[in-house]
């Protein structure tokens, strides 16, 4: 079943360093390179299953040998990861891990951050670094974390105000005007919730830690 199955989409930023991003990356029943991404996949001794994008960044050799894995889009209102999130769509899984959507570039990690409200509901994501995951959260939903987490909370909507619990900071119906207010959290319990009305979720970023 497609549910199942562990898609993975690796985009052409910071390749992972990580064990936890390695392992995702050798672990994925579904690897699909945003275009040059397949040279850096590559070139660490792994193969993608796909190659999505208008090719612009992919060396010479590595179109000629896969040419194959190859799902070439010129479309020029999306960059290659929202092609190769779209892919997943049209494919019907329903989640997908993103890695390399950060580091080299700012504007493109921001980019690809604020990417996620894009595709919501329509799939499951989750943007993982080798420092920390992005994700998204609803309203009211039980949030699984551990004691002395950092955690961050991000809205597109500047007029949102969240309250929470499990925080070592509580939110109380405070407005994300910006997106430093809600920064540089900590996790008190097991879990946490952020309630907030809004038709859309907020982002969550989580750091890496022990737990």
């Amino acid at each position: 079943m497609k549910a199942d199955r562990k898609v993975v989409i690796l985009a052409n930023g910071l390749f992972p360093t990580a064990r936890r991003g390695l392992d995702l990356l050798k672990a994925a029943d579904l690897l699909i390179c945003c275009d040059g991404a397949a040279d850096k996949l590559i070139a660490k001794g792994l193969l993608p299953h796909v190659i999505i994008g208008d090719m612009d960044s992919l060396s010479t050799e590595v179109s000629e040998l896969y040419a194959s894995l190859m799902i070439q889009s010129d479309d020029q209102e999306s960059n290659d990861l929202t092609k190769a999130v779209h892919y997943c769509i049209e494919e019907g899984y329903p989640s997908v891990t993103i890695l390399g959507a950060t580091g080299l570039r700012e504007d493109h990690t921001l980019g690809n951050i604020s990417l996620m409200m894009e595709y919501y509901p329509r799939i499951e994501v989750q943007i993982i670094s080798d420092f920390g995951v992005f994700f998204l959260a609803q309203s009211g939903e039980q949030v699984p974390t551990f004691v002395g987490e950092k955690i961050s909370f991000f809205s597109i909507d500047n007029r949102v105000r969240v309250s929470s619990t499990g925080l070592k900071f509580p939110l109380k119906d405070l407005q994300l005007s910006n997106w430093y207010r809600a920064s540089l959290n900590e996790a008190t319990a097991n879990h946490f919730i952020l309630n907030f009305e809004s038709d859309l979720p907020l982002i969550v970023y989580r750091a890496w830690g022990q737990g």
